[in-house]
C-alpha cells in the first residue's frame, strides 16, 4: 500500500515505500466519512473478471496523445510508466501513445482520432466543452497553479498593471491561471504583445519581451542552471483558482466503453504512485522518448517530475480519492475566469466533468488494485 501524504505535510525530501498488499492507497481516509460510495467494478484485489476484461477489449485501441512531447509531467509521464510498465495491459487494454500539445489536441480527442489525452487546466476542459467539443473531464491531478510568471530586471516591471500593452512570450497560448492574475491585477488582456516563442527560456533576457510565462518545473532549472536574473508572480499569491494535469475523454467513447475508461485511469493512478516512489527510474522510461531536438535534459525531466508529483500530491484534496475533479473547485474556477472576462457564461460544470469513471477504480479511498500484478 502506498501512503500519498496530504496537503500540507512536509514532502521535500521525503522518501516514499511501496509495499504490494494488492491495493494503491491515493486518498484520505476522510473521504470515506463523506458517504460517497464507489461504482461496482470487475476489478479487485485478487485480478480483473472475465466479463470486465472482455469489455475493455472490446473498446479497441485507446490512443492517448500528451499534452506536451513525452516531458516527465504529471498526465504525461505516468501514463508512459503504465504503459512501459505493463499496467494497462494487465487491465486487458489496448493503448497507444502519441505526442501531442495541450492547446492543440482538443479537436484529436472531440472528433474521436484520440480517445484520452490531458489539458493544462480545469479552465480548458471547460473552455473545450463552451465550444461544444465532445470531450469530457475525467481526473484532474493537480489543485493549484503549476504556471508562473516570470519578469527580467530589465524590464523593471515593479506591479503587473506596468505589463499593459507589454511584449509577452507564450507557448500556444497564454495559461488560464496567469491570465487571471494579471486580470485581477488591472491588466488588459487584448493589449498584450503576445508574441509565439520556441521552448529556450533564456529569451527572458534578451531584451525583446517583458514578461514569460513558465511552468514551476521546468523553466526555472534552466535559468538558475544558466544564472540568468527573473522575478517571479506566481498565481497562488493573489488567491487564483487554479488547476493542472486535467484528462479528458472522448464523451461518446467514455460513454459506450465506461470500464475501459475507469481501468485506464485505475491503470494511470497505480502508475503515479509507482512513479512518486521511483522518481530516478520513472524519468527514465519519458526521456527515452524525448526527441532531441527539444535539449531535455535528464536533470531537467527528473526535476519536473519531483516538482509536479509534489504538488500534486500536497495540494491533493483532503476529502476526495486521488484525482477525482472537485466539483465545488473547478466551479470557482469558471466563475473566477467569467468575472474577470476569460470564459463566457454558459457551461455547466455537471456536464463538464464526469467522476463516475475515476470513481470506480476506488474503494472509498483506496485505488483497488490486483496485487499479483503489482
Amino acid at each position: 500500500m502506498f501512503n500519498l501524504p496530504r496537503g500540507g505535510a512536509r514532502l521535500v525530501g521525503v522518501i516514499a515505500s511501496v509495499v504490494v498488499l494488492g491495493a494503491t492507497s491515493l486518498g484520505a481516509s476522510a473521504a470515506a466519512a463523506t458517504g460517497r460510495k464507489s461504482s461496482p467494478s470487475g476489478v479487485t484485489t485478487s485480478g480483473i473478471s472475465h466479463k470486465e476484461c472482455a469489455a475493455n477489449r472490446a473498446a479497441g485501441v485507446i490512443n492517448f496523445e500528451t499534452s506536451f512531447s513525452y516531458a516527465a509531467a504529471a498526465s504525461i509521464l505516468d501514463v508512459v510508466v503504465a504503459y512501459d510498465r505493463g499496467y494497462f495491459k494487465d487491465m486487458c487494454l489496448t493503448v497507444k501513445l502519441s505526442s501531442g500539445f495541450s492547446t492543440t489536441n482538443v479537436g484529436d480527442v472531440s472528433s474521436d482520432h484520440v480517445q484520452i489525452s490531458s489539458l493544462g487546466s480545469n479552465s480548458e476542459v471547460i473552455a473545450a466543452n463552451i465550444e461544444h467539443a465532445n470531450v469530457v473531464g475525467i481526473a484532474t491531478l493537480g489543485n493549484t497553479a503549476v504556471t508562473e510568471l516570470l519578469t527580467p530586471p530589465s524590464a523593471n516591471i515593479t506591479n503587473l498593471k506596468q505589463l499593459d500593452g507589454k511584449p509577452v512570450g507564450i507557448k500556444g497560448a497564454l495559461p488560464y491561471e496567469v491570465a487571471a492574475m494579471l486580470a485581477k491585477e488591472g491588466v488588459k488582456i487584448s493589449s498584450l504583445q503576445q508574441i509565439q516563442e520556441g521552448f529556450d527560456p533564456t529569451i527572458i533576457a534578451n531584451g525583446s519581451i517583458d514578461a514569460l510565462p513558465v511552468y514551476k518545473s521546468n523553466e526555472p532549472y534552466e535559468l538558475n542552471q544558466k544564472g540568468i536574473k527573473y522575478t517571479v508572480w506566481d498565481p497562488t499569491k493573489y488567491g487564483i483558482a487554479a488547476s493542472f494535469a486535467a484528462f479528458i475523454a472522448n464523451r461518446a467513447f467514455a460513454k459506450a466503453h465506461p470500464t475501459a475508461v475507469t481501468d485506464f485511469l485505475r491503470a494511470d493512478l497505480h502508475a503515479f504512485a509507482w512513479a512518486y516512489a521511483h522518481k530516478e527510474a520513472a524519468v527514465h522510461d519519458t526521456q527515452a522518448l524525448l526527441p532531441s531536438f527539444l535539449g531535455i535534459t535528464y536533470g531537467l525531466s527528473l526535476f519536473r517530475w519531483r516538482v509536479e508529483s509534489v504538488i500534486c500530491v500536497k495540494n491533493a484534496n483532503p476529502v476526495l480519492p486521488f484525482g477525482e475533479v472537485s466539483l465545488v473547485d473547478a466551479t470557482n474556477e469558471y466563475q473566477q475566469d467569467i468575472s474577470l472576462g476569460l470564459l463566457a457564461k454558459g457551461s455547466n460544470v455537471d456536464h463538464d466533468f464526469n467522476n463516475s469513471y475515476l470513481a470506480a477504480a476506488y474503494n472509498g479511498s483506496t485505488l483497488v488494485w490486483p496485487k499479483k500484478f503489482g
